[in-house]
């Protein structure tokens, strides 16, 4: 049986990955975009029954992954973050994870809409405070600006459709 990429043990990757080398940010991408995937198939293998999530327990989608700070996979009790980068609490995500927990909702909540389907209500607020463009490779800010999806564009995020396809 296949292991679903649900939202809680992606985000615990993606903290996890960024606080081992806080600029693998291709590899968080990588992890979301992983998500993403997941869902789509479930969400095609449960057709049109819209309380069926196949292969995954539809409770793993509803929840917020950042409702609290992932334990460290290895040395758990080591810190490379500043205190102001808070990965999890009461507020959810901010500092450096904030763009990774906005994106992350964001995708999910878009998967959900392209198949017709409430989206889980964490999803719905997330929006960056101020603007935040996904670096890519052979593209200046304003090309990545100006072919950004709409539905991410809203939300305060921008990334290449090349990227959102290749990763």
């Amino acid at each position: 049986m296949t292991a679903f990429a649900t939202p809680q043990p992606t985000w615990t990757a993606i903290v996890n990955a960024l606080d081992e080398e806080p600029s693998d940010t291709a590899w968080a991408f990588k992890l979301i975009i992983q998500c993403r995937n997941h869902l789509r198939h479930a969400l095609l293998q449960a057709g049109n029954d819209p309380d069926l999530i196949p292969t995954s327990d539809p409770a793993d989608w509803s929840k917020d992954p950042a409702r609290k700070a992932p334990r460290r996979s290895e040395n758990p009790n080591r810190v490379r973050r500043p205190s102001t980068d808070i990965s999890g609490g009461p507020e959810g995500a901010r500092g450096f994870y904030e763009r990774w927990h906005v994106l992350l909702g964001v995708i999910i909540a878009h998967e959900y809409e392209e198949f017709g389907r409430p989206v889980p209500a964490w999803t719905g607020p997330l929006r960056m405070k101020k603007d935040w463009v996904l670096p890519t490779p052979s593209m200046t800010d304003t090309q990545v600006r100006n072919s950004t999806p709409p539905w991410l564009a809203e939300r305060g995020l921008f990334v290449s459709p090349r990227e959102l396809a290749r990763a």
